[in-house]
């Protein structure tokens, strides 16, 4: 089964030492998979160029946002095109979550999918960063009413009937929380799927500072005036 009518959404930015074995990974899987190159400066360019893939490339570095956005309207103009999943390039994601949620969301009602790794798989995620994550979901909840127990999961899938209704504005990893409220907003349904996580030295090091947590509570309570 290859999911021809879903498209994965690979955003990477200067992901030379993993890209390759993950798209091979999930070509395993998935027929389209379309990398979002963002302004790479390394070799991650040279290296998926001879993939079976479809490469979209920023000209400089615009942020996970855009390149989810970019992946958006590009997706949104396929006719047979059914659904989207994001799945970032630096490793963490596991493909196996990935084909669950693709199976799950060709069959549910709900417009997104959210990956989270709370309460099954937080034992695989570092103390603080733990903390940090399940204080941001808190206040999430209380700021917008839409209740995740992980709301910065860069795994998800999307209908693309949603995708259509989605604009995001903001760039970097503050596009989390812009699109919760939209979500909020638009009244879009959605609900959780537990994802597994595979943290190691080099995910952890491309991924989100623990100090943008303070970052992306302000960004919440500024979108939500």
């Amino acid at each position: 089964m290859k999911f021809k009518d879903i498209y994965v959404i690979v955003p990477a930015f200067n992901e030379q030492n993993v890209i390759k074995d993950i798209i091979n990974n999930l070509l395993k899987n998935f027929s389209n998979v379309i990398v979002i190159n963002d302004g790479s400066n390394d070799k991650t360019l040279e290296i998926i160029n001879d993939l079976d893939i479809k490469i979209l490339s920023h000209e400089i570095n615009l942020g996970v946002g855009a390149a989810v956005q970019t992946g958006f309207d590009y997706v949104s103009d396929i006719p047979d095109a059914k659904a989207v999943i994001t799945f970032d390039a630096d490793g963490q994601h596991l493909v196996d979550d990935a084909v669950a949620m693709a199976k799950e969301i060709l069959i549910c009602d709900e417009g997104i999918i959210f990956g989270t790794r709370f309460p099954k798989h937080s034992k695989n995620i570092p103390k603080v960063k733990r903390i940090v994550l399940k204080l941001i979901a808190k206040i999430t909840d209380l700021v917008t009413g839409v209740t995740l127990s992980d709301a910065h999961n860069g795994l998800k899938a999307y209908k693309v009937s949603t995708i259509k209704e989605l604009e995001l504005q903001f760039s970097s990893y503050s596009y989390e929380s812009e699109l919760i409220t939209q979500v909020a907003k638009k009244k879009i349904d959605y609900k959780e799927m537990s994802t597994d996580i595979k943290y190691t030295s080099y995910s952890i090091k491309k991924g989100q500072k623990l100090l943008n947590g303070l970052l992306i509570i302000e960004d919440l309570l500024k979108l939500w005036k």
